[in-house]
């Protein structure tokens, strides 16, 4: 199973991050979740694969991102040598010199190459650390044709997440079940996460990734160490809807945090008296969401969690609507996300808010 594979039109990425995730946390046993660093012969064994077996739609140019990947396995090497002998053009992004001589490739010369410093989180500490490296090195010697020295993922992944959307945005035309507006558009979560099954992982663990950068100084997610319990005052996790679940009991193993099921929290607004028995007195909570529209269920949770006496930290979904700009929101209230449906995209995607305050006959 491969997660991050893209075509753009131009060359076949992959992030290798990301795929040591999913070696450590789903094929082998070892369940080190996003704090893995170390890329395995396995995982680049399960890439070549899929560059050998399933092929790559005719382009022979295949970018690897090294970030947050501070070492590499003995003899891994040999990998990216195969594919660079059978007519691949290899570039490898945010790589640290460090990796480069392990590799073997420091005598490998490019005048494309791009010195830069490559910054990564710590294991231990989780906080951000500095290393001599390149942006961009060409495991090639001649002149570079195909790689935009500026290239960013980012925009590639939104512009497929979005389109990945249009396939499960449903007519709806019908009242918010929490909020008094009307949506033009139902996203099908459940859908997305049955058929777009490796996509949906792959932004589960760029969540994660996000979520550990947002709290690691306001209330910190504690370092992980194979073994050992975390900290008392780790963040609890708050699943508020079945749709949220999965995504929940995978960042729970992601990051190595507890969750909290809050069932009947959502269109019902059905609150059970056992409620008081699960919040702990003075603990940190991070709201779990699939899709927040309007975050009135959000608020829900919020105001329950502090009357009880936690502390609620924020609000992670894979997907946000943006309807106030971004220096409207306050950040305590701004929900972190993968994906946001907003002004730039939602005629697209054909979601729409309203009130019986417009015309909309």
């Amino acid at each position: 199973m491969i997660v991050s594979k893209f075509n753009t039109g131009d060359f076949i990425y992959y992030d290798l991050h990301s795929e040591e995730v999913i070696t450590s946390n789903f094929i082998e046993d070892v369940n080190l979740g996003i704090y893995c660093d170390r890329l395995q012969s396995i995982t680049m064994e399960r890439i070549s694969s899929d560059i050998t077996t399933n092929g790559t739609e005719g382009e022979k140019k295949i970018a690897f991102d090294f970030t947050n990947i501070v070492a590499v396995q003995t003899n891994i090497n040999s990998y990216f040598t195969t594919l660079k002998n059978s007519g691949f053009s290899l570039v490898f992004v945010n790589i640290t010199k460090e990796i480069i001589a392990q590799l073997g490739y420091d005598s490998i010369a490019n005048s494309d190459n791009i010195n830069s410093t490559v910054i990564f989180f710590d294991k231990t500490t989780l906080s951000p650390l500095k290393r001599e490296g390149f942006s961009l090195f060409y495991f090639f010697e001649n002149k570079n044709d195909f790689f935009p020295n500026n290239f960013k993922i980012e925009p590639v992944f939104k512009e497929h997440f979005k389109n990945k959307l249009k396939l499960y945005c449903e007519n709806h035309d019908k009242q918010h079940t929490s909020s008094y507006v009307y949506l033009t558009s139902y996203i099908n979560i459940k859908k997305l996460i049955s058929h777009e099954k490796q996509f949906c992982l792959y932004s589960i663990i760029k969540l994660a990734i996000k979520a550990l950068k947002e709290w690691r100084q306001s209330a910190p997610i504690p370092p992980y160490f194979p073994g050992v319990k975390s900290e008392t005052n780790a963040p609890i996790l708050v699943c508020q809807s079945l749709n949220s679940s999965y995504f929940v009991s995978v960042l729970s193993n992601l990051l190595k945090l507890d969750v909290l099921i809050l069932d009947k929290i959502g269109p019902i607004n059905k609150i059970y008296n056992s409620m008081n028995k699960s919040i702990i007195q003075d603990r940190n909570y991070i709201v779990v969401s699939d899709l927040v529209c309007l975050g009135t269920e959000v608020k829900i949770v919020k105001n329950i969690i502090e009357f009880l006496g936690g502390r609620y930290l924020g609000n992670i979904a894979l997907i946000k609507t943006e309807t106030l700009k971004k220096s409207d929101i306050i950040k305590k209230d701004a929900t972190v996300a993968v994906f946001s449906i907003d002004r730039t995209n939602n005629k697209e995607l054909k979601y729409f808010i309203t009130t019986d305050l417009e015309n909309n006959e």
